[in-house]
């Protein structure tokens, strides 16, 4: 698969961006294939990338309970969505580039053979202090992702209380 502007300019992240402040971007990737049913990111885990779903499918699993300390395995209920490539541009893992805690929030696994790029935190950092102008625009792109990503979590929230409290009222 061809790595050029053309591939990365649909991505929220890239919102704004000229196709050189792209390019810049390109050049600091790592590229990976990875194979159907492999994790590619854990929930949990410590993590400090940006990972971009080049091609393929995957599945997005988030716990909804805390985990017991005693339980040996994670059999937790979660929710789950999946993600193609061929219907959106998406990204995981922007809230390790602002969490010193870098814990991944949610488990990402490939549902088919997939492609990815792998941004590191510390190289989107670097780019972006050295041009303010870039750092502007990708921050405030993150931010829209995250704003996004709460207002998800908020009415999975309301929901799950909405259940607790009805399971109360019986």
């Amino acid at each position: 698969m061809k790595h050029d502007y053309n591939l990365f300019k649909n991505y929220l992240i890239f919102d704004g961006l000229s196709e050189q402040e792209i390019e810049n971007f390109i050049k600091l990737m790592t590229f990976k294939k990875v194979k159907k049913n492999e994790v590619i990111i854990k929930e949990g885990d410590n993590g400090d990338t940006i990972i971009l779903l080049l091609n393929g499918e995957v599945s997005m699993t988030q716990a909804l309970t805390l985990k017991n300390s005693k339980a040996i395995s994670d059999n937790r209920e979660k929710t789950s969505i999946r993600i193609d490539s061929k219907k959106s541009h998406h990204f995981f893992g922007e809230i390790s580039l602002f969490n010193e805690v870098d814990k991944r929030t949610a488990t990402i696994t490939a549902t088919s053979d997939c492609e990815i790029a792998i941004l590191d935190d510390n190289e989107i950092i670097k780019l972006c202090n050295e041009n303010h102008t870039l750092g502007y625009k990708i921050m405030k792109n993150l931010a829209e992702k995250l704003a996004s990503s709460l207002e998800r979590t908020n009415s999975q929230v309301l929901k799950l209380t909405t259940v607790f409290s009805l399971i109360l009222e019986n």
